[in-house]
């Protein structure tokens, strides 16, 4: 019994910590500050300003190797060169002054930061079954978590002609509301003309499934018929910008965005969304 019981405890030790996305049955495309599947070993590639010198930096546990962060860029700035999602890079930016921040004098900004001017590139312009967001047979999921967000698009796939707009999610500070504007298949709609959300909701999350778009920002949920569009072929899906990264730039902070080519389930989305919000 003694050999047993042995037995049974060194195969728990063995047994991998589960994390929020091993278990969904889909194409991914995410970058975040947190470890979100068993198989991601690094986080982002950053390039530092003192020497322009770049690292790669994983994960302790669940959470960004701060410390191995904080000792490569030191009293200076970070920039993200990449991120990666399942070990493989999600998304680029090769010009240094659209570099997004991550460190800033010497201080973690927990979160990836844009100031007007920088973007990540993910360099698709179809992803999974998703077509280009404009495809019939299509279903996907996004979700975005972000923190003193005021304008741009947080992730977008948009062309500067609206009917031929894929994908956008675009806030917009009013005077005293803000607006969450999204387009899906060629059809605007602003979720928060009703709701005026004073503070711009954390996380905001996008679910098509062929015939509905449900919005969840910050707890509200709606519900809306979507337009048709054309498949559009020049603009890729780009973080913190929209049109091949020509405009409509971010200006905040983002913690996360996921993509999947799968709508989530109720209960899959609501796991997925409340271990963001502990982010």
């Amino acid at each position: 019994m003694l050999g047993v019981g042995l037995g049974l405890h060194k195969q728990q030790m063995l047994k991998k910590p589960s994390f929020i996305l091993d278990n969904i049955n889909a194409n991914m495309l995410y970058l975040s500050t947190a470890k979100l599947s068993s198989d991601d070993t690094l986080a982002v590639r950053v390039r530092r300003s003192s020497d322009n010198a770049e690292k790669d930096i994983g994960f302790i546990g669940k959470d960004l190797d701060i410390q191995d962060l904080l000792n490569f860029v030191g009293s200076g700035n970070g920039y993200i060169i990449s991120t990666y999602s399942q070990g493989t890079v999600s998304s680029s930016q090769g010009l240094a002054d659209s570099q997004p921040l991550i460190v800033e004098n010497g201080i973690y900004l927990e979160g990836f930061q844009f100031n007007g001017a920088q973007w990540l590139d993910t360099g698709l312009t179809r992803f999974g079954n998703t077509g280009l967001f404009a495809d019939e047979n299509e279903e996907f999921t996004a979700i975005v978590v972000t923190e003193d967000t005021t304008t741009g698009t947080i992730i977008g796939k948009a062309s500067v002609i609206n009917t031929s707009r894929t994908f956008h999610i675009y806030v917009t500070r009013r005077d005293t509301y803000y607006d969450v504007t999204l387009i899906n298949r060629g059809k605007s709609v602003v979720i928060s003309e009703e709701e005026n959300f004073e503070n711009l909701p954390s996380l905001i999350s996008v679910t098509w499934n062929k015939e509905i778009l449900e919005v969840n920002a910050g707890g509200v949920f709606q519900q809306y018929a979507s337009g048709t569009a054309a498949e559009e072929t020049l603009q890729r899906i780009i973080i913190g910008a929209r049109s091949n990264g020509d405009g409509y730039y971010l200006v905040g902070k983002v913690r996360a965005v996921i993509l999947l080519d799968k709508a989530l389930t109720t209960e899959e989305r609501q796991k997925i969304e409340n271990y963001l919000n502990n982010l």
